[in-house]
Order: structure tokens, then sequence, then C-alpha cells
């Protein structure tokens, strides 16, 4: 291979990866979208949480990259009072979270 041809390989790549990144994100903001409030306080909590961890602290990071994710990541008392309080209303049976829940595919 000639490096043109190097680098054109190269930009088929990074232009399948972006068009992958594109498509992803307009599945995950017609899901999102249709989420209510709580749900999506929670679920946009703890990706905060997550992305807070692996963003400040170079441990958590590898940490996380050595497989032992649930030590390198700490939740919020604010995050863990939203999903406490999302899971009690999908146990009571609350509707728009039980809706929530089957559209996201999940099942406790």
């Amino acid at each position: 291979m000639n490096l043109i041809s190097e680098i054109e390989a190269a930009g088929a790549k990074v232009e399948t990866f972006l068009e992958s990144v594109v498509s992803g994100a307009s599945k995950l903001k017609k899901l999102y979208n249709g989420l209510s409030g709580p749900v999506l306080a929670a679920s946009l909590a703890v990706f905060y949480d997550v992305t807070k961890a692996f963003a400040s602290a170079e441990a958590a990071a590898a940490s996380a990259a050595a497989g032992n994710v649930p030590t390198a990541i700490t939740l919020s008392e604010t995050t863990v009072g939203l999903i406490k309080q999302v899971i009690t209303d999908f146990k009571a049976g609350e509707k728009t979270i039980v809706a929530d829940f089957e559209a996201l595919g999940i099942k406790l």
C-alpha cells in the first residue's frame, strides 16, 4: 500500500465510525425523548457520575480497564436516591415508569 491508499483507508474507517456514532446518537435521542422525567433524571445522573469518575481519576479508569468496574465508580447520594425512587415506583406499578422500563428492555 502506498501512503495515499493508506490515508484513504484510514479516512474510510473514520467515516464509518462517525456514521455509527451519528446513528447511535439518533437512536438514543429517540429513546430518551420518550422517557419520563424520573427515569431520564436517574439515567442521566448515572451517566454523569460514571463520566465524572473516568474523567477525573486515572485510578478509576485503570481499575475499570482491569475489569474492576464496581470499585471504579461511585454513585452520588443523589443518584442513588433517584435510582431507588424509580425502582420503588416501578415495583408499585407506576404506569409511566413501567412503560419506560419496557421501552428500555429492562425487566426486574
